[in-house]
């Protein structure tokens, strides 16, 4: 902050002012010192604190524009996507640590449960399975391309073997409803990038239809350059307006805008946004953590 100083006036001499009788007490040097050491405290605290750049409406419409609307690997502008249907989760096991990597897995889709208000429980079997989640090696990387994405274009398979720490991808009914999601995840190479943690949270994150990465969006998992393994209150706030009821899956750019705009409005969606970083670290993997 710049403080312009005053040039520096004359001292005069000060009448001593008499003490009101119904004071019943003097506001002396001593207690001055104490009320304006309140008043600093005070405006010091929170409930004074401007609001992050994250917590602003035209930060949050544009990074959900971006993150939502948006693809990794095309310049398409798509139409809402979510899922309007129960998760059905089914986890493949094709390396070791399979007890770790269940209780990470089951912590974050729970987390995600919660926030988006979607059942995500366990499929009966991986053939009534909508999302399949493979935790597998570097070294069958490229199998599990061709057996479980169902990739033939030998040119992207080497791009995405080459450059991907873990994958995931999804498919859409007519109506862009999500209908199927598969996740890989490559465990010794993510471990390589410590990136374990991170790869369970980003990529079951984005296959709640959030696919987009970008540097413009911070602090939040889909930002590939930010340090954010986890959830961040941006992330939150914008898994909860994907899954908000007047969000409808097909909408364009123009109508998510103005939905965001009205539903920003909503005194209760102000509220939260001022706890979001607050509720999103109390559940999920942040548990792990504490």
């Amino acid at each position: 902050m710049f403080i312009k100083k005053s040039p520096k006036a004359p001292v005069a001499q000060l009448d001593r002012v008499s003490v009101s009788e119904t004071e019943g007490h003097r506001f002396d040097s001593c207690q001055a010192r104490h009320f304006f050491i309140i008043l600093f405290l005070l405006f010091l605290s929170p409930s004074f604190a401007e609001p992050a750049h994250w917590q602003t409406p035209d930060y949050i419409t544009n990074s959900f524009i971006e993150i939502a609307l948006n693809n990794e690997y095309s310049t398409a502008v798509s139409r809402l996507r979510k899922w309007q249907q129960p998760i059905y989760y089914s986890i493949e096991h094709r390396t070791a640590d399979k007890e770790l990597h269940q209780e990470i897995t089951e912590l974050h889709l729970a987390h995600l449960s919660d926030i988006t208000g979607l059942n995500i429980v366990p499929a009966d079997d991986r053939k009534s399975a909508n999302l399949t989640i493979i935790f597998s090696t570097e070294q069958h990387l490229e199998h599990d391309l061709k057996q479980d994405f169902l990739l033939n274009d030998q040119q992207q398979i080497s791009h995405l073997t080459r450059h991907s720490v873990c994958l995931a991808n999804f498919s859409t009914a007519p109506d862009n409803s999500i209908s199927h999601a598969i996740v890989i995840i490559p465990v010794d190479r993510a471990r390589a990038h410590a990136k374990l943690l991170s790869c369970v949270v980003e990529e079951l994150t984005q296959i709640m239809g959030l696919p987009n990465d970008s540097d413009q969006v911070y602090p939040s998992i889909f930002n590939d350059k930010s340090y954010n393994d986890y959830l961040s209150g941006l992330d939150y706030l914008l898994l909860t307006l994907l899954y908000n009821k007047k969000m409808k899956a097909g909408m364009n750019q123009a109508q998510v805008k103005s939905r965001l705009h009205k539903i920003m409005q909503e005194p209760s969606f102000k509220q939260q946004i001022e706890q979001a970083e607050k509720i999103v670290n109390q559940q999920g993997i942040f548990r792990l953590l504490n």
